[in-house]
């Protein structure tokens, strides 16, 4: 129904019409932010991808191979840019604009929009995820209180999870670690913190086997069977995802979770109806949260921070900043559209600070340009925005494997590695760089 309302709105006074179509979730945000962007010279019009990210990968796919000529704007998930690089579904960002986004883009989301070091895509939003934790129960197991936010070790965090039970609180450790794409996060996010690579720079070549990149390997499949087979861990550990993760946090089941910024929002709508035990004194803004001023949100967030708060993404090495990966969404112009030119005018426009604010607080996505981590408003809704900041900078995060079989090298990996903490991590090794290997060589089945 949104596409068809949108479609029906005129062009241009040139008749020009740039179509930009991106998921589901984000697409209210970029259709007003598209009208935005309309000017006399052409029409910025947003439509929505199916919800499923495979699903709308594949209906853009379909549309540039058939030749599709009103197919202007990609809206791609930041996994797909090799592929659709490699395969002239998106066309290179002319230089001088390419040059310009290196100014202006924060360095870790710059990284997404690459393929054989050339700009193929302009970041539109990021994500990084954070340790979220119950501040309350650390100052009790720790004996003293936690007045900034703790840099903390996987081992620290299983340590600290033991000493809570001891006392009878909560010691689960929440992470993505059922088979799908939170896995593979996961994984690589270990990995690359310890200074490991599953391919290398030209994405055809699997080195995970390689030296220093096994060594990394084994150390990161350590500590994921450390984790999943800890005393008091989730029952249903291997099946659990964002959802499940956030949920045991705010039953009271965990001490920490590994999750996105999401969970800050959830907790506050969730906390304000009651459904929180540790947060009773949220209900008092039951009237207030589904539209809360900035004051309100000020409000609920002091209070919530009192007993849940917001870390950096744990450390494998002591004193080694973390490399958690990335997700978010990029822009990119397909080959077929007939108004490139004013295809990338529109993506600067779709990439400024009024739109990417948008993004921020009407879709709940962390911006890529650094600047609006120190807005007043941001910061109201995203206490955490200059952390998220220094997550993603060049050496504080990291990119899921740049190789144009991603998706299929993806599928293969978490088919190995789940269920976690069932197999022997240096043997596993072996069976993860055959997976891979199978996926770059194009070769068996995607189980």
């Amino acid at each position: 129904m949104a596409a068809t309302l949108l479609a029906g709105c005129g062009a241009g006074s040139s008749g020009i019409t740039i179509s930009v179509y991106v998921g589901a979730d984000s697409a209210p945000t970029v259709a007003r932010a598209a009208e935005k962007c309309s000017n006399s010279e052409y029409k910025v019009v947003g439509y929505p991808l199916p919800k499923s990210a495979d699903d709308a990968r594949l209906q853009l796919a379909r549309r540039v191979t058939g030749g599709d000529k009103t197919l202007d704007v990609l809206g791609l998930d930041v996994t797909w840019t090799a592929e659709f690089a490699q395969a002239g579904w998106a066309v290179k960002v002319p230089a001088e604009l390419a040059a310009r986004t290196e100014k202006r883009v924060l360095a870790g989301p710059l990284k997404t929009g690459k393929f054989n070091d050339e700009l193929y895509a302009i970041p539109a939003w990021t994500n990084t995820q954070l340790l979220w934790y119950r501040k309350d129960v650390l100052a009790k197991v720790t004996g003293k209180p936690v007045t900034s936010p703790p840099k903390l070790t996987w081992a620290q965090l299983l340590e600290l999870s033991a000493k809570s039970g001891a006392q009878g609180g909560p010691t689960q450790i929440g992470v993505t670690a059922a088979q799908y794409e939170g896995l593979t996060v996961w994984f690589n996010s270990l990995l690359e913190s310890e200074g490991g690579k599953i391919v290398d720079e030209t994405g055809k070549n699997v080195v995970l086997g390689d030296g220093k990149n096994r060594e990394a390997a084994v150390k990161a499949l350590q500590t994921m069977k450390s984790v999943a087979t800890a005393p008091g861990h989730d029952p249903s550990f291997t099946q659990t995802m964002e959802t499940e993760i956030r949920l045991g946090m705010e039953r009271g089941s965990a001490l920490f979770e590994v999750n996105w910024p999401f969970v800050l929002s959830a907790m506050q709508q969730n906390s304000a109806a009651g459904s929180v035990p540790f947060l009773p004194e949220m209900t008092k803004f039951a009237a207030d949260v589904k539209k809360p001023t900035n004051d309100q949100l000020k409000k609920m967030n002091e209070l919530i921070r009192k007993k849940f708060d917001f870390a950096p993404f744990p450390q494998v090495a002591p004193g080694v900043p973390a490399r958690p990966t990335m997700g978010g969404g990029n822009y990119a112009v397909s080959p077929t559209s007939i108004h490139q030119e004013q295809a990338w005018k529109a993506i600067e426009c779709l990439t400024n600070e009024e739109s990417e604010k948008a993004y921020g607080l009407d879709a709940g996505t962390p911006p890529v340009l650094p600047s609006l981590y120190d807005d007043p408003e941001y910061l109201a809704v995203y206490p955490m925005a200059k952390l998220i900041r220094d997550q993603l900078q060049e050496n504080t995060s990291s990119v899921r494997p740049v190789t144009p079989v991603y998706q299929a090298m993806s599928t293969l990996l978490q088919a190995k590695l789940s269920p976690v903490g069932s197999w022997d991590p240096d043997s596993l090794v072996d069976e993860l760089v055959t997976a891979a290997s199978k996926a770059i060589d194009q070769k068996g089945l995607v189980p």
